[in-house]
């Protein structure tokens, strides 16, 4: 079963959990200024763990948007062997993006739902690594900021409240951006090398989230 495939299960079980365990039914309403805590349980676009997560802060005002922000952070590591084999590239991308985003609480029998969008950065710098007859050639560490693309965020929060003070909720956060090309910017000079695939790598994919808001 794959990582993402297993995401995927666990959300919509923590998502029937709420609401066949909810009891009562009875209309949530948004009475004060609060915080909101969540942290990232996975990414559909990561291979491995990730780090991060998304904060907002809420408000009572009617038809005025609630701001928050939202960061993911993770490392991806591909080894390659070119068509001669004596050598080799190692690929290690480490990816972070971070969005400033709006949302609305909307009001919903039961259970508790807010909705957003956001804007932000996604940076990505890749390190090449040239080896030949496992000897140590040459390294490449690209600029950052050459790598700084623009991502775009929406989201859905859908939570479980109570006494008014507090929730505990689950959220999505799906991230779009353009395709990054991990070899863009290198200094080591890999024209010798063939069989080596620098495609561009597209990291868009879905945060899934677990997380709790308290008000005041």
């Amino acid at each position: 079963m794959s990582l993402n495939n297993t995401l995927q299960k666990t959300f919509l079980a923590l998502l029937a959990g709420l609401i066949l365990g909810l009891g009562p039914a009875q209309s949530v309403k948004a009475q004060f200024f609060g915080i909101s805590l969540d942290t990232a349980i996975g990414y559909s676009a990561a291979k491995k763990g990730v780090i991060g997560g998304s904060v907002g802060i809420t408000h009572p005002i009617p038809l005025v948007p609630n701001i928050g922000f939202s960061t993911l952070a993770f490392e991806e590591l591909e080894e390659q062997q070119s068509t001669d084999a004596s050598t080799q590239i190692s690929m290690e991308t480490k990816n972070k993006l971070s969005t400033i985003n709006v949302f609305y609480n909307v009001p919903f029998p039961v259970v508790s739902m807010s909705l957003g969008f956001g804007y932000g950065t996604f940076k990505s710098q890749t390190t090449l690594t040239y080896l030949k007859n496992n000897v140590h050639q040459g390294t490449s560490p690209d600029s950052i900021k050459e790598q700084s693309i623009p991502v775009a965020e929406g989201f859905i929060h859908v939570g479980l409240p109570f006494w008014n003070i507090i929730e505990f909720h689950i959220g999505y956060h799906a991230f779009s951006a353009a395709a990054v090309q991990r070899d863009k910017g290198r200094s080591l000079d890999i024209s010798g090398i063939s069989g080596i695939d620098f495609k561009k790598v597209n990291y868009s994919g879905g945060m899934s989230t677990i997380g709790i808001q308290l008000a005041f």
